[in-house]
């Protein structure tokens, strides 16, 4: 305590100033962990280019293009915080045969599937017998780079015959019944046989089969392709602003679908790369972490040579330590980052599983971080990080991790249902609405109240706005 003394007109002032003692706790992140948090958040083509410039700071660094395994990493850390004898232990007999263990099984993905073997990848879950299978797969094997198909069935029946099943010919309607299950495949419009098909195809893939859009597809494609937009607002007697909007939407599809996977001249796929993949083998689900577009990492045996060496000077020494620590810290935040997505990926597959089953939005089950969390015993923020801008590839496509995660709402009988569950029904419901008569957001709560569902209108409006939707006045058709 400390006294003031202070003499004025009145007499003497006497301030007294007060110290206390306060205990607090407070967080400080090491540069380490700020650089494994950093990684952790990063998608995989960030994190390659991270990696890089690793590779290009940190002479200790080096790109590994053989198979190690994690041994090697573990035994090098273990010598390198032993400091005063890390020299001693790195002889050359040990480096060589520390090097002779290698084998990492996340090198399972070696290069980015093509667009036939995406498709067979989606041909094999389907449980067709043998000789199904191989219509199948010589229909895709028939499909141009932008993912047509330019032979007629009558041919491809000709040529399956002459070439596959020269004793138990095949009949056009299996090549047809194999061509529609195609036709559900990803990306959406592949195996169609001309551009008023893929677009169709995609648009049934939407629920979208009674909107303007595909009306206009299917009847009035030539007009639309040559922008003559009021005839065709005069001949569907549809306001020409609803008739911007359909057009709208079907620029939004993918006219070429099969060119999602082409090469730049670099040799780069252009598309979304998972960061995860999940393939399904004998009924059995297999969680791959996707490792092609980060090179596998190792410390440098010159460095480490130079490290072991007695005539080196001690400030190199010193410098080499330190960044070594530095390597050895971002190989363990680059394993860590490859175990904490397989733990929440296995985690999700759980809860999901029959979403990953049947591919359908409506089975999701209501999955909120802290579910996660608890699960793999991290806290919400490390799993926000993991499941945000990163990709899983399955057998019904390419999502985003955090598409799995939804509030829920209660049913009249207490159950919880996910918000995607929700959107599926409305997208039913708005689907097989009279055009005529569109429902009104209040008659749709209606109707889900009678399957059980509690919710407010202003809930529904919310959830068409999300998914763009327009209200009940801009979907009357006359």
């Amino acid at each position: 305590m400390t006294l003031h003394l202070a003499v004025g007109k009145r007499g003497v002032i006497i301030n007294i100033m007060k110290l206390r003692q306060k205990l607090s706790l407070s967080l400080t992140l090491t540069p380490q962990m700020k650089q494994s948090l950093h990684i952790l958040q990063l998608p995989l083509l960030e994190l390659a280019g991270f990696v890089q410039a690793e590779l290009e700071e940190n002479p200790t660094l080096e790109r590994d293009d053989s198979k190690e395994d994690a041994a090697l990493h573990d035994k090098m850390e273990r010598l390198i915080e032993r400091d005063d004898d890390i020299a001693g232990d790195f002889s050359d007999s040990t480096i060589k045969d520390l090097q002779k263990k290698r084998d990492y099984r996340e090198s399972l993905i070696t290069q980015e599937p093509t667009l036939g073997e995406h498709l067979l990848q989606q041909l094999r879950i389907q449980g067709l017998d043998e000789r199904l299978f191989k219509i199948g797969e010589f229909l895709i094997g028939s499909l141009d780079d932008n993912g047509y198909l330019n032979s007629s069935l009558e041919e491809i029946t000709n040529l399956l015959n002459s070439k596959v099943f020269k004793t138990d010919p095949v009949i056009k309607k299996d090549a047809e019944k194999i061509l529609e299950v195609i036709h559900t495949f990803d990306p959406a419009g592949v195996g169609a046989r001309n551009l008023k098909e893929c677009l169709l195809i995609q648009l049934t893939l939407k629920r979208r089969k009674t909107s303007l859009a595909y009306k206009i597809v299917k009847n009035y494609l030539a007009d639309l392709l040559n922008r003559k937009y009021k005839h065709i607002g005069k001949k569907l007697k549809v306001p020409f602003t609803e008739i911007e909007e359909a057009v709208a939407e079907i620029g939004r599809l993918e006219p070429k679908p099969g060119r999602s996977y082409e090469q730049t001249q670099s040799g780069e796929i252009v598309r979304v790369i998972p960061d995860v993949v999940l393939e399904k083998v004998n009924d059995k689900y297999e969680i791959i972490i996707n490792t092609k577009w980060v090179p596998r990492l190792r410390l440098s045996p010159y460095h480490l040579e130079l490290l072991r060496c007695k005539s080196t000077p001690a400030h190199t020494k010193q410098y080499i330590r330190k960044k070594i620590r530095a390597a050895l810290g971002l190989i363990q935040a680059i394993t860590q980052r490859e175990q904490t997505i397989r733990d929440i990926t296995k985690e999700i597959l759980k809860i999901q599983k029959r979403f990953f089953e049947q591919g359908d939005s409506s089975h999701l089950e209501p999955l909120i971080l802290k579910d996660i969390a608890k699960k793999i015993k991290r806290n919400e923020s490390t799993v926000s990080r993991v499941v945000s801008k990163k990709y899983i590839q399955t057998p019904y496509g390419v999502y985003r991790l955090d598409y799995f995660f939804s509030g829920s709402l209660l049913t009249e009988d207490g159950q919880a249902v996910s918000q995607e569950h929700i959107k599926s029904k409305l997208l039913t419901l708005i689907d097989e609405e009279d055009p005529k008569k569109p429902l009104r957001d209040s008659a749709i709560v209606r109707l889900l109240q009678k399957d059980g569902l509690k919710i407010a209108r202003r809930t529904i409006a919310k959830y068409r706005d999300e998914l763009k939707i327009p209200p009940y006045h801009q979907r009357t058709r006359r």
